[in-house]
């Protein structure tokens, strides 16, 4: 076994001092209207992907819209469309519907009907819930704008000085 230290000459040849970046250079400072467009996933479908340019825009206006949130906003653009179309299907079917049973009591043929609430207003309620949650993980909802901006701020009082 080999001692005492490095030979001259062995191992990866330096970078030439110009070719090696500086600290800021590395770090690609984002300019402010620079970022690449959020551009909506292909297996949109049209009415998802007016919902992700109006997402985006108003992430693009808050000055947080990132590419890598594509996915995010996609998913909560689908979520809406199908919110959209839920209601929709309730409009127009009402949100119960009638179910008649057949049964036999005592060897008699006993017909009851029930009244029940339709499938959609269950995946009504699961669309609307998840397009909220992710709305707060966008921050676009007004909670989640209240933690973005800081709050309302209150005015001087009196208990300041403790």
């Amino acid at each position: 076994m080999a001692s005492g230290g490095s030979r001259p000459n062995s191992g990866r040849k330096p970078k030439p001092v110009a070719l090696t970046l500086s600290a800021a250079q590395q770090q690609q400072i984002p300019v402010p209207g620079a970022t690449p467009q959020m551009i909506p996933p292909i297996h949109l479908s049209s009415l998802a992907q007016l919902l992700f340019a109006d997402i985006a825009a108003m992430l693009e206006a808050q000055g947080r819209a990132e590419p890598q949130w594509a996915q995010i906003v996609a998913l909560l653009a689908q979520r809406l469309e199908q919110v959209q179309r839920f209601q929709a299907v309730l409009e127009s079917t009402g949100d119960t519907c009638t179910s008649t049973t057949i049964r036999k009591v005592d060897g008699k043929q006993v017909t009851t009907e029930m009244i029940r609430a339709r499938p959609e207003v269950a995946m009504l309620s699961e669309a609307m819930r998840h397009a909220q949650s992710l709305l707060g993980d966008l921050m676009l909802s007004p909670s989640a704008a209240m933690k973005l901006g800081g709050g309302k701020k209150d005015g001087p009082g009196e208990f300041d000085d403790f």
